[in-house]
């Protein structure tokens, strides 16, 4: 038989821990990452393997969720073990997921994660505990529709509705690819989420580079259609709205530019596959050689204010301007249909400054030696400059 008070405590509970979780939520979204006071106490020395952590806390999450799915489903409700399950979860689970997930290397400890991979784990962790308030917000809901059923003299518990248990699997299936998606995220690591976002950004690279290319090869057929109507006569609406930012064949030296951009951007695109073949694949192999290489003494030649970077803060510059470049490109596209000229030049060396910047970042491997790459990017930038 289940007493009230069992009941108005599990509801209690669901409020006090879905207010915890909004909390757990401010903390990741923090900016600066610091913990405050009441987060979860945060020591790099206890947390010496941030993603081991959030891997192990996850994975105890996930079954977590699935345990309190069957009490869920499974007449009559239990609330002594549902709150036990809550408790675990927010006491255990949770808390160790926050605390790996805004813990940061404290002065003179080697950062294994970087700016990117922190951002990320934060922001996976933030949906994680999002979908798990949704199972919170169902055991509230479950658990006073029981305590109404007590209250009009129902002494039977007769479950979940049809409607009722479809809303538990969908919550519960949707904490499981959350916490597949963050399990994934720590076994593929750095290496694994640069090179994900670096194909991401080629894409998008790639996209801008053929609307720019399909933008400039209308120029013909527009002139040649145009010149089959009287003069102010359109075909359609395309031509009334569109006239405006239509290159003609008068703009040569526009076009010539045009032309010349599409040319730099094809090369970096062509960089992006050498960064994630040559430099981004080969990080983890050959970071940790470059951290001893770095500490027997400075680097001597022209590259050492690139040489001397550690590995990881070198790794978040990089991607820092592979993201740069296509919000560049892009900046580069909208000049072209303004048809300013001035503007597009100033943009293409922008971009064409980023490119070369990425280029020189990891001109040499990890470990601060020329390899192939080196040799390759060298012809790169004489190929580049004279495109």
């Amino acid at each position: 038989m289940v007493k009230p008070n069992d009941l108005r405590g599990l509801i209690d509970l669901t409020k006090t821990t879905q207010t915890l979780l909004t909390h757990f939520q401010s903390s990741l979204a923090s900016s600066s990452g610091a913990p405050n006071a009441s987060d979860p106490q945060v020591s790099s020395a206890d947390i010496p393997n941030s993603l081991e952590v959030v891997k192990t806390c996850t994975t105890l999450l996930r079954s977590h969720t699935t345990t309190l799915s069957l009490l869920l489903l499974t007449p009559p409700l239990t609330p002594s073990a549902l709150i036990t399950k809550i408790g675990d979860v927010s006491s255990g689970a949770l808390s160790g997921l926050v605390a790996a997930a805004i813990s940061t290397p404290q002065a003179g400890q080697k950062d294994e994660l970087g700016v990117l991979m922190r951002g990320e784990v934060k922001a996976q962790v933030r949906r994680l505990i999002g979908t798990w308030d949704d199972v919170l917000a169902i055991v509230q809901r479950l658990s006073e529709k029981r305590q109404t059923a007590q209250g009009k003299g129902k002494t039977k518990d007769e479950g979940p509705t049809e409607s009722e248990r479809q809303d538990v699997l969908a919550a519960t299936g949707v904490v499981w690819e959350a916490c597949d998606a963050l399990l994934k995220l720590c076994t593929d690591g750095v290496v694994g989420l640069v090179i994900k976002k670096a194909q991401e950004l080629r894409s998008v690279l790639l996209d801008a580079i053929e609307e720019l290319k399909e933008w400039g090869e209308d120029v013909d057929n527009e002139d040649d259609d145009k010149a089959e109507c009287s003069a102010g006569e359109f075909d359609n609406e395309d031509e009334i709205f569109g006239a405006a930012n239509k290159l003609g064949k008068g703009d040569k030296e526009l076009k010539a530019l045009l032309d010349t951009s599409v040319k730099k951007l094809k090369m970096v695109g062509l960089l992006y596959q050498a960064l994630i073949k040559r430099r981004l694949k080969t990080f983890s192999a050959q970071a940790q050689a470059q951290a001893a290489a770095s500490a027997s003494g400075p680097a001597t030649n022209g590259d050492a204010k690139h040489a001397s970077i550690n590995p990881v803060v070198k790794l978040d510059e990089l991607m820092v301007l592979l993201k740069a470049i296509p919000e560049t490109a892009d900046d580069l596209a909208s000049a072209f249909y303004d048809l300013d000229e001035d503007e597009a030049k100033r943009t293409l060396d922008k971009c064409s400054g980023e490119a070369k910047s990425a280029v020189a970042l990891v001109k040499k491997s990890w470990t601060g030696a020329d390899d192939e790459f080196t040799v390759w990017s060298g012809k790169w930038v004489d190929a580049f400059d004279a495109a």
